[in-house]
């Protein structure tokens, strides 16, 4: 089910952001800091969940981890259809793709029934 692998991915990439130092969140992926594609990712979710204010950006980079679990977590108890969910779920995996430099598993891929996750992610993405 799309909603158990949001919820697992999710979960998977905000305990490898909780380790990461200032400079680690500092560095870039293309011209955006890593921070500010890890805030767009949870307003992102937050939007998607029905969140009725735009999704603050905290002081602290070091607050993104939880930020992101939450907004997730939201999205996944609001119940999102498959199409929404596995563009979300594309969405994570391309971004995780580029600031841990992680391939999508096939497995992974055929779980979300998409032959093409970073093309997919591309799409659902505004950054």
């Amino acid at each position: 089910m799309c909603v158990d692998v949001l919820s697992r991915e999710a979960r998977l990439l905000v305990e490898r952001l909780r380790l990461w130092t200032p400079t680690r969140w500092a560095a870039h992926v293309g011209p955006r800091s890593r921070a500010d594609v890890v805030h767009h990712l949870a307003a992102s979710y937050a939007l998607l969940a029905g969140a009725p204010v735009p999704l603050p950006r905290l002081d602290s980079d070091l607050s993104l981890p939880d930020q992101l679990a939450v907004t997730a977590a939201d999205l996944v108890r609001a119940g999102p259809d498959d199409g929404l969910c596995r563009a979300a779920a594309a969405h994570l995996l391309l971004h995780r793709a580029e600031l841990l430099g992680d391939e999508v598993p096939a497995g992974l891929a055929d779980a979300l029934g998409l032959t093409d996750v970073l093309a997919a992610g591309r799409a659902a993405c505004d950054l």
